[in-house]
């Protein structure tokens, strides 16, 4: 319920924009191409004077007129519905996204890949590991050895047990 009511409420104040923005250009267009002010009681008082005094459209130029008018209120409704599908967030976050782009372009290109693809964990018995474990683990230094020679050797003979 809290879903629906936060889009109503985005989608409320988006019309409300759209709808500024749409009718001030709308008027604009209008204003410039034929001097027709949307928001004015006299233009369309023109307009009905001329459909009651019988006035017949002529020129291209007044059927694309009538044209511009009927089109307004789809334009308007086509365009509300087409900002309510944009993702903002998306947009907000352009130039972070785009720098974040810039630096992997500009450092990130020639470093190598590390692809992490069909990689497998397979089990190994006991014994492996230790086997594996001895072949790594390295050799005493012989000097050492030499030396516990030497003090076996010297416990040997002074009569001591050495084990």
């Amino acid at each position: 319920m809290l879903k629906k009511t936060l889009r109503l409420i985005r989608n409320l104040i988006i019309g409300t924009i759209w709808t500024y923005l749409f009718m001030v250009l709308a008027n604009l267009a209008l204003f410039y191409l034929w001097n027709f002010n949307l928001f004015s009681a006299h233009s369309w008082k023109t307009i009905g004077y001329f459909w009651e005094a019988g006035g017949v459209i002529k020129k291209a130029k007044d059927y694309l007129f009538l044209f511009m008018l009927l089109c307004v209120p789809w334009f308007w409704i086509w365009g509300w519905r087409l900002l309510t599908r944009v993702n903002y967030l998306n947009i907000l976050l352009f130039p972070v996204n785009a720098y974040n782009r810039y630096i992997i372009n500009k450092y990130g290109h020639d470093s190598s890949r590390i692809i992490l693809k069909n990689l497998k964990s397979s089990q190994k018995s006991i014994e492996e590991i230790k086997a594996r474990l001895e072949s790594i683990k390295p050799e005493a230094p012989k000097e050492v050895n030499t030396i516990r020679e030497e003090i076996r050797k010297k416990l040997e003979n002074t009569g001591t047990k050495y084990n």
